[in-house]
């Protein structure tokens, strides 16, 4: 599974590889990422006998590269390593492959799929010479734990239980010669909603107090498991939220996060609004160009191109990366799918289409709206030069020949999701107890003067696809009406008032000579008919209880320390 955690002088680790043996994928290479700066990945090859050669680069962020070339037998050894603009990283310790001879494996192949949802690999392929031979048996190498492998059919299975991007090795022989190739699996998270990672407590609160509101963070209570990362495209005609998939597509998420957090997707327009009838597909895409402010365009300025990741569904509301006809081709500009366009998927001459992410279930409704509005064929100037866009959408039937900026569907500002919970106040029991509010995610509370009590507040947590979690907090709001005092046999007591209810409060009266260390006198477990309650007023929803400390007898030389606890029990 692919690293998390990137340094800088990274060296590519759990460098591996495999013989397809394809004459157009001889050789595959892969390893982890570990670098977030490098501009390429060199790679070297060692003829046996030679010296080491370049034999190509790979582009940032990649981890999977192919050879072509060699022949039977041919024994080499390779190594890769990340260029950096200063201080590339080492060498991958090299690995030693010898060729097969008159057998191939199909390569290539990768496979999509959700947490907690099973999933197969496919049947691989097997070539021979002369034609019409099979694999006597196959093995795998780096089967991610829990999952299955069938050594007749080479088959994968599996339940993957987290997210990221799983790649073991699966080899076939024929008794004689042995090829291999990685199977790519991509997994995204379950969809999910709001869970509670760990309670919110309730609260004991002591009226009168400091007057000052109590303030809670509900943030660290909270998760979305299916929302690590996700972005707002703030457009003309509402919000287009897209939840991304980090973990499964790291390099295309990265991409896109630069383009968003540099502000290159602010102002830029939706370009094309795709219709099977003309394209193929049905889709709406932006990030090519915005104005210039000069009643032209230019273009988003790109940065490397990324890497392909392909394993997802074009499914209605996907987020995929837009390419040319060459692989590993993909750089601004991006398409939300408005139809499932299962054309897209699985391979393509073009290394295939890479979805990494998905709109919001609130957000479909605007792709609907902006794919239902109008289009046509338009002639824009583009960086000084003419160009016609076709399938440019508009909000409406432009006015002239040609759309003004304001007559097209753009993004006025792109950023990224920091919160991906909100909160509000559902309701609470008792309103006149405290005033109880919502700022951001925290929970704030302020009692009433002279009101005590308890409440019951209904907190609703919601996620970006508006489901609600709901949870209930306690509060109490307690007068002790302490007072210190003496027994008539000369020992400090304490007097204060004792709720009975609502059950679920436990009180617990300490003492000490010296204010530091502190014995306790009386817990509520202890009952009412304990040594130390000397006195017991009921006043039915509470009672009024004296605790003496008898081992402490108060001559006028001496202090003693008095304090009462509660707490809340289960």
């Amino acid at each position: 599974m692919t690293s998390g955690l990137l340094h800088a002088e990274g060296e590519p680790t759990n460098f591996r590889a495999t013989t397809p043996f394809l004459s157009g994928r001889v050789v595959e290479l892969a390893w982890e990422d570990n670098c977030d700066d490098e501009i390429h990945y060199a790679i070297q090859v060692l003829p046996e006998g030679g010296e080491w050669v370049d034999v190509g680069t790979s582009p940032p962020n990649s981890t999977l590269f192919f050879l072509q070339g060699g022949g039977a037998n041919i024994t080499a050894s390779f190594r890769v390593r990340a260029v950096r603009p200063e201080n590339s990283s080492e060498w991958t310790s090299p690995i030693e492959l010898t060729l097969p001879a008159d057998l191939a494996i199909e390569a290539g192949r990768f496979v999509g799929g959700t947490v907690g949802e099973p999933l197969a690999g496919p049947a691989l392929d097997i070539f021979t010479n002369p034609p019409g031979g099979s694999a006597d048996s196959f093995a795998v190498n780096d089967l991610p734990e829990g999952w299955e492998f069938d050594t007749t059919t080479g088959v994968i299975t599996g339940t993957p239980s987290a997210p990221g991007v799983y790649r073991p090795i699966v080899s076939a022989t024929d008794g004689t010669n042995t090829v291999s190739t990685f199977v790519t699996f991509r997994v995204k998270p379950s969809p999910s909603g709001p869970v509670e990672e760990t309670p919110v407590p309730d609260f004991l609160l002591l009226s009168p107090g400091s007057g000052e509101t109590v303030v809670h963070d509900l943030a660290p209570h909270f998760r979305d498991p299916d929302t690590s990362t996700a972005i707002r495209l703030e457009t003309n005609l509402g919000d287009i939220n897209a939840i991304l998939y980090p973990e499964a597509c790291p390099a295309h998420v990265e991409n896109l996060l630069n383009y968003i957090d540099r502000g290159d997707y602010d102002g830029v327009v939706f370009h094309r609004s795709a219709v099977i009838a003309t394209s193929g597909v049905d889709v709406v895409q932006a990030g090519l160009m915005k104005p210039d402010g000069n009643g032209a365009y230019t273009r988003v300025e790109i940065d490397a191109r990324v890497v392909d990741e392909p394993a997802f569904s074009n499914l209605t509301g996907t987020l995929a990366m837009a390419k040319t006809n060459s692989p590993n081709s993909g750089s601004t500009q991006v398409y939300f799918n408005t139809i499932d366009n299962i054309t897209l998927d699985g391979p393509q001459l073009n290394g295939g289409y890479t979805v990494f992410g998905r709109a919001t279930a609130g957000s479909l409704p605007v792709l609907a709206d902006m794919h239902a509005r109008p289009r046509g064929n338009y002639s824009l100037t583009l960086d000084g030069i003419a160009q016609t866009f076709n399938d440019l959408p508009t909000l409406a039937a432009p006015e002239g020949a040609v759309p003004t900026i304001e007559e097209l569907h753009r993004v006025i500002l792109a950023r990224r999701i920091n919160e991906v919970l909100s909160y509000r106040i559902e309701s609470t029991s008792n309103p006149e107890l405290a005033l109880v509010s919502i700022n951001g995610s925290e929970l704030r509370i302020n009692p009433v003067p002279g009101r005590t009590g308890n409440t019951t507040i209904g907190l609703q947590v919601r996620d970006l696809d508006d489901t609600i979690l709901e949870v209930e907090v306690l509060c109490w709001v307690l007068d002790l009406e302490f007072t210190p005092g003496l027994s008539a046999g000369g020992h400090p007591t304490a007097t204060f008032r004792y709720e009975t209810q609502p059950p679920g409060l436990a009180y617990e009266v300490e003492s000490s000579l010296n204010g530091e260390s502190w014995t306790s006198i009386w817990r509520s477990a202890d009952g009412l008919a304990a040594a130390p309650v000397i006195g017991n007023e009921n006043f039915g929803s509470f009672r009024r209880l004296t605790i003496e400390d008898a081992s402490i007898t108060s001559p006028p030389s001496h202090t003693a320390f008095l304090r009462i606890v509660v707490t809340k029990v289960p």
